[in-house]
């Protein structure tokens, strides 16, 4: 039975690949994501992320199964048209370092046969250097380069492979603005090691691990069905409220500057009686607020389970 949609924009179907040393860096993996969503793509090293993503690319071809984009399967005739509505920021520039930022531009433009030149120098802020040789942009030019070279032909589809990656945090965060700006509208595929800048970015969620799918959902849908936590704070410290909590059946665990932890299934319902409780026991509590469950949390829970 196919997994794959009539409105998929990205498409892998039953998709295996072996290199020639042997290695099965996918194992009949099937995923695809919407038109318009926002998609992560994450997992250890070797989980596959960057074979998938050159095979979207059709910098590789299957050992076995089906990849497409925009609806046209890799290889057909129709997927030279696919590639050109698609906008790519790899891991690495590779770049023509003799060549000038405009020159660089205007070589994408007239590959593509659409986009302004000038237009995308002004909105990434690259007119000043404009007419400078891409050997002697910093890191993060060149990384903004890049990126205006992907958004140059209006693309309809973006893939971007660890756009960050070697960047300072100034230099990240400006990568952020302009892809938060430009993401609006566009199908998009995130494949990073950077959890906090794919919370950030993007709202759906594909987990990899040894070459197969572990999980692909909603982001929400996944914090949701997380096991939450409560943070609280007693004035008669950390000690005294763990033996509080773990004499209501509760299973405390440390926090950080005498902090305690404890698990808890719905914070509207169950936070205001246990407050209620510990207040009539004695205890000063000054804190009691939920724990926000991050993406890396889900994340390490995901791996560690299945290994």
């Amino acid at each position: 039975m196919s997994t794959t949609s009539p409105q998929a924009a990205l498409e892998l179907e039953h998709v295996s690949k072996r290199f020639r040393n042997g290695v099965l860096a996918l194992d009949d993996v099937s995923w695809s994501i919407e038109v318009g969503a926002r998609a992560c793509l994450l997992g250890p090293n070797g989980a596959g992320k960057s074979t998938s993503i050159r095979l979207l690319e059709g910098a590789l071809g299957p050992t076995r199964g089906r990849v497409a984009l925009l609806g046209a399967a890799v290889g057909s005739p129709e997927y030279l048209a696919a590639r050109r509505r698609t906008g790519i920021v790899p891991q690495g520039p590779g770049m023509y370092d003799d060549l000038t930022t405009r020159e660089y531009l205007t070589l994408v433009q007239r590959l593509a046969g659409r986009g302004s030149v000038d237009e995308v120098l002004r909105a990434f802020s690259l007119d000043e250097y404009a007419d400078t040789r891409l050997a002697q942009l910093s890191g993060g030019y060149q990384r903004r380069l890049v990126l205006a070279a992907a958004l140059l032909p209006e693309p309809d589809l973006l893939l971007l492979d660890e756009p960050t990656v070697g960047l300072d945090p100034v230099a990240s965060h400006h990568v952020h603005e302009y892809l938060r700006a430009e993401m609006q509208g566009r199908t998009t595929l995130l494949c990073t090691h950077n959890l906090a800048e794919a919370e950030a970015l993007c709202d759906e969620v594909i987990i990899l691990q040894n070459g197969k799918v572990l999980l692909h959902e909603p982001l929400a849908t996944l914090k949701n069905r997380t096991h939450r936590q409560l943070r609280l704070a007693a004035r008669q410290g950390a000690e005294a409220l763990s033996r509080a909590l773990t004499e209501r059946g509760l299973e405390p665990t440390g926090g950080e500057n005498g902090h305690v932890l404890v698990p808890i299934a719905d914070v509207e319902t169950e936070a205001p009686p246990l407050l209620r409780a510990l207040l009539g026991a004695g205890l000063d509590v000054y804190e009691c607020s939920p724990v926000e469950v991050s993406l890396e949390s889900v994340f390490l829970d995901v791996v560690q389970m299945d290994e």
